[in-house]
């Protein structure tokens, strides 16, 4: 009897033990999961940055293109005017590049303040040429709004709980296509290293301990995928955003296969 209830005890402490462990694997879980959305934030965010930069700077070009051709040649004011209005355009962008899209908003209210102001005591001789001017502040205030919204839609999507897809979802092919690229140590490890940053070949091949053509087989294989990127020819190899999913995705499956086993 007594020593019945002595295993019954020792099963007991076994079943609390595992249920602890498991109670932890579940917490650590959680936590890598929130750790990988927040990356896929951050890293979208520098996307969207990186997309509206480009945008700003396609735009500022239109609209001072469009100024200096429409303004008045015969003004007085002329050279003093275009001169604020490109160091204006300029400030904003370095704003956005250097401080982010808030201190860019600020400082293209403070122009469009300041530019009202001015041609109210400068009496500007040239309604249309100043319009052209607020436009140009006005595009780029639009684009950085726009960025902005998109930027917090993809945040808001990114922490909506999703409902479990029924497995008849799957896209067998599409997946297939995708874990393909990551069915080779050699790649997982290339993605790792860049992961932490962007590297050249050379360094490359002393960190992961594959040389010449090897490396660079892997190397294409990931660039096909859209996993990894390169600055330009000769230029360091870069994780996208895409290869940075993956890696994290491999990172979660491997410790949730790991636990279920």
């Amino acid at each position: 009897m007594v020593k019945n209830m002595n295993d019954s005890k020792k099963r007991v402490s076994k079943i609390d033990e595992r249920l602890e462990e498991i109670n932890k694997n579940i917490t650590t879980l959680q936590d890598s999961i929130l750790s990988m959305k927040t990356t896929l934030e951050t890293v979208t965010k520098k996307e969207v940055e990186k997309e509206c930069l480009a945008q700003l700077t396609l735009k500022t070009n239109e609209n001072m293109s469009k100024f200096l051709k429409e303004r008045l040649l015969k003004c007085t004011i002329m050279d003093w005017c275009t001169r604020r209005v490109e160091r204006a355009t300029s400030m904003i962008l370095r704003a956005f590049m250097e401080q982010g899209t808030r201190s860019a908003m600020e400082q293209v209210k403070y122009h469009v303040e300041a530019a009202t102001r001015h041609v109210k005591e400068i009496k500007c001789p040239d309604e249309k040429c100043f319009k052209n001017s607020i436009t140009t502040f006005k595009t780029l205030e639009q684009l950085m709004e726009a960025a902005t919204e998109m930027s917090a839609k993809f945040t808001k999507d990114l922490y909506t709980p999703k409902r479990w897809p029924g497995f008849e979802g799957i896209r067998e092919e599409e997946i297939c296509s995708l874990l393909a690229p990551l069915s080779h140590v050699t790649r997982l490890k290339i993605l790792k290293k860049l992961g932490k940053g962007g590297e050249n070949y050379a360094r490359l091949e002393r960190k992961i301990g594959v040389k010449g053509g090897h490396l660079q087989f892997h190397l294409n294989n990931l660039i096909q995928a859209g996993y990894v990127t390169q600055e330009k020819p000769q230029g360091k190899y870069l994780i996208t955003r895409k290869g940075l999913t993956a890696l994290k995705f491999s990172h979660e499956l491997g410790k949730v296969v790991f636990f279920v086993s």
